[in-house]
């Protein structure tokens, strides 16, 4: 058994989606299942939004639990650019694993993401230039890897593929090409654990022997209706898009400012506005719940505050019509939601494009969970308003 702690909640459905494609029975839950049979069996524990000290617990917890599994291969998935409490939580799996080593491979060339001298890359663009600087909770300020991690450079061993390794500690390695993240897959031991991004997980399948399935029938791409997309990023990208598609008189529903200004908005308010978005999910079949940019300026508001209080108005949504499929932007906005509504086991379905990954809802028969990062893109298939 592989065993995935991922400290978010679309990396962990990011690589439910690869172990489909590499045909490997999959598994994704929010808290350990001593009794899985899965051959992939993954941990979503959204760490990445806890306050560290509550983060660090959490991964306690989960790593003192995985022991009882006694996996073949524990790899830790952290987010590609480093968000979150990645140093101090692979220190607490050293500690609880008894393990000298960590590999630590975020970079994802396939992806444009790439270390080079210590600096991070976007397409060739330091990363601290592009939208990444404006995250809520871990804006990045400068590309020097030490810098993103917020450590100190005697935490951390900074490698390329051509310089001595060391025997302790944890260990960054840069990544430049696919081949480099095939050397450092090549670089595990017993006293080793992996952690990284999708890339290198991907690499570690391989270096197992494992190959890529050819894909399944697409059928299952198709979306069913009523389907409700709640969107979480605060990229560019995807609030221009959502702003074109309210422009056009289409489906979207933004955050009420009272419900934004409100520290504990009064229930009615949310009634409301799901109302609202019923009524856009009766006309148009989809409805994309979202949070207009100018709206929370000038307003102290944590994006903690935010997601939580989309996750209050889909719960109410699921109570007045039967949601077919909800598909969500954002790992936090996730997590918050499947909390609100319960919901804790997923089975992966398809790959429908890079990172984004369709799941069955196991305690729904006939509900299915979508999730993609902030920062890739919904294919156009799906995102067709």
């Amino acid at each position: 058994m592989i065993v995935v702690i991922a400290d978010d909640l679309t990396g962990a459905a990011e690589l439910g989606g690869i172990g489909l494609r590499y045909d490997l029975t999959v598994e994704i839950i929010t808290a350990v299942n001593t009794g899985s049979k899965a051959d992939l069996l993954i941990i979503a524990t959204d760490t990445r939004s806890m306050p560290e000290e509550q983060a660090l617990k959490e991964m306690e917890t989960v790593t003192e639990k995985l022991k009882e599994i006694n996996p073949d291969t524990i790899f830790k998935k952290v987010d590609s650019v480093l968000r979150g409490h990645v140093v101090s939580e692979i220190k607490v799996h050293l500690q609880k694993l008894g393990l000298g080593k960590a590999l630590l491979v975020p970079a994802n060339p396939a992806f444009g993401r790439t270390i080079s001298n210590g600096r991070y890359f976007i397409k060739d663009k330091p990363i601290h230039l592009t939208s990444f600087a404006h995250d809520p909770e871990f804006a990045i300020t400068s590309s020097r890897v030490q810098h993103m991690l917020r450590v100190d450079e005697k935490e951390i061993h900074l490698r390329g593929i051509t310089d001595q390794l060391p025997d302790y500690g944890i260990l960054i390695g840069e990544c430049g090409t696919t081949d480099d993240l095939h050397y450092w897959a090549s670089k595990a031991d017993e006293n080793t654990l992996l952690a990284g991004g999708s890339g290198f997980f991907i690499a570690l399948l391989e270096s197992l022997k494992l190959n890529a399935q050819i894909e399944a029938d697409v059928s299952v791409t198709e979306l069913t209706y009523p389907a409700l997309f709640v969107c979480g990023s605060t990229h560019d990208e995807s609030r221009q898009s959502i702003k074109k598609i309210k422009e056009n008189s289409g489906s979207v529903s933004y955050m009420p400012c009272d419900i934004i200004k409100a520290e504990n908005p009064v229930d009615s308010l949310f009634e409301i506005w799901a109302d609202e978005i019923v009524h856009l999910l009766n006309s148009h079949k989809k409805a994309i719940i979202a949070i207009d940019e100018y709206a929370t300026k000038g307003i102290t508001i944590t994006a903690a505050d935010l997601r939580n209080k989309k996750a209050k108005v889909v719960a109410r949504v699921f109570q007045k019509i039967a949601i077919k499929e909800l598909l969500v932007e954002g790992g936090s906005t996730g997590a918050a939601i499947i909390n609100r509504l319960k919901f804790n086991s997923f089975s992966p379905v398809k790959e429908l494009g890079p990172g984004v990954i369709k799941m069955k809802v196991d305690a729904i028969d006939d509900l299915f969970l979508t999730l993609k990062p902030g920062s890739y893109n919904w294919p156009s298939f799906v995102w067709n308003f």
